[in-house]
């Protein structure tokens, strides 16, 4: 009888065991999340970010749910959400002063565009400053890396740009960049994503993708994506979306973002 408590005994304290290792490996899973969505928060108000990853990673994922976290007006080129101000990148300048203007010191003041502490946000930088035409954005938009480098002087701002290749967009704006996250993958996890995502902090590093300094898994709410993920289609297609398709590309938004996970082979 003795023999048939101790064996009880035994199995008991071993679920006991399971059972505590479930809890806390399910509560420390939790605990990283959090810890992800803080990370993002507090580098995004730290400094210039870049966002890059392979196409459909989830790039504009990572920007939109930012956004939603800090709950903020701020401005973008396409529609994040109710608090974005579209605008168009030309805007963002110094009033055409260049380092010569600076060098010289004939610095032309200019009037005020942007409302303090209100961060700007990129989508597809690649496309819009690519960097093989470096020589042609600079005659068109040749005080825009000077924004970059005043814009918390200017209006205590930073500008965070996301593209495919992090050596992609323009070389005088992407080296102007403190943080450097690489987007791997977004799967679905019932109602939210799960993006994985690398942090690096020299351009270098990212280049090849080499010494992250941290690695999340960022739980991101599917209801909290409010773009467009097909937006460049009504901007370079001339056309206008019917009801029916604005309201399939929301349902083709949560398909695309809702296929399970890949087993490994």
């Amino acid at each position: 009888m003795t023999a048939v408590y101790i064996t009880l005994g035994a199995v008991g304290a071993a679920l006991l065991i399971v059972l505590s290792v479930i809890l806390f490996r399910r509560r420390f899973k939790e605990y990283k999340l959090d810890e992800a969505d803080r990370f993002l928060v507090s580098e995004f108000r730290r400094c210039n970010v870049m966002v890059f990853g392979k196409k459909g990673s989830g790039k504009d994922v990572i920007f939109a749910h930012v956004i939603a976290l800090r709950g903020e007006k701020h401005y973008a080129n396409i529609p994040y959400d109710d608090n974005t101000e579209v605008i168009d990148l030309y805007e963002l300048n110094v009033g055409g002063n260049t380092f010569k203007h600076c060098i010289d010191g004939n610095i032309t003041p200019f009037p005020p565009r942007f409302d303090e502490c209100c961060d700007v946000y990129i989508s597809d930088g690649g496309i819009y400053l690519p960097s093989h035409f470096d020589k042609e954005l600079e005659k068109i938009v040749p005080d825009m890396p000077s924004f970059f480098a005043l814009s918390r002087h200017l209006y205590n701002n930073n500008v965070h740009i996301n593209s495919q290749a992090v050596m992609r967009p323009w070389k005088k704006l992407r080296e102007q960049a403190d943080s450097y996250i690489q987007v791997l993958r977004s799967v679905s996890c019932g109602d939210c994503l799960l993006v994985s995502i690398k942090v690096y902090d020299k351009l270098t590093n990212a280049e090849n993708e080499i010494n992250p300094i941290a690695k999340y898994t960022v739980r991101v709410p599917i209801g909290e994506l409010q773009y467009d993920s097909r937006y460049f289609r009504n901007v370079f297609l001339d056309r206008k979306p019917s009801e029916r398709e604005k309201i399939m590309n929301k349902i083709s938004r949560r398909v695309n973002y809702g296929k399970p996970a890949r087993k490994k082979p």
